[in-house]
């Protein structure tokens, strides 16, 4: 019998892992691409044919309204939402900007249309000794979860990449918020 429950446990872990990995690839791959590569694998691997691209403006009103969650924005953000033959959203990708230890950070974050991100990447990684936060077992973190989950989530830094790994964590939560309080659709 518990032979039999560890086998089913087992197989669980192996499908809950596959379901998380099926998105995913771009975080998966440890490495900085380019915004066409990104949205290429975040955006039409899932099935969007087309691009529509916005600008959010986050004014006075809005950034209260995120800091009273947990999160810091202000100024303006580039999303691009993902389209299907129907028109329907199929998924964002918000570009965050963010200061790292020795330089810029610019994340990708993408989000699915019930508000979950379910892909990480990197335009732009301007850290030298931060590189481990660049690494899928740090990334992994983030997905599956929704702007709430995330701001209420403690993450797991990265030994020796602690700021930049802070401020990747800043970024996702930042981009989750933003979708949250600018995209979903009601």
């Amino acid at each position: 019998m518990y032979k039999s429950l560890s086998l089913l446990a087992v197989a669980l872990v192996l499908i809950s892992a596959s379901s998380v990995n099926v998105s995913a690839q771009v975080a998966k791959s440890n490495d900085v691409i380019s915004l066409r590569d990104g949205l290429k694998e975040m955006l039409q691997a899932k099935g969007a044919t087309s691009l529509k691209k916005l600008s959010i403006n986050v004014d006075a009103d809005h950034s209260e309204k995120l800091r009273e969650q947990g999160v810091s924005a202000s100024g303006s953000y580039t999303v691009y939402k993902g389209l299907g033959q129907e028109g329907e959203t199929i998924g964002s990708v918000l570009i965050i900007n963010e200061r790292g230890k020795e330089g810029p950070l610019q994340v990708l974050v993408a989000v699915d249309e019930e508000g979950q991100v379910y892909d990480v990447g990197f335009t732009l990684f301007g850290e030298d000794k931060g590189k481990p936060a660049l690494n899928w077992p740090f990334l992994r973190q983030f997905l599956d979860k929704t702007a709430i989950e995330l701001v209420n989530t403690e993450v797991d830094g990265v030994s020796g990449a602690t700021w930049t790994s802070d401020s990747v964590t800043s970024a996702v939560k930042r981009g989750a918020a933003l979708y949250t309080l600018f995209l979903v659709e009601n």
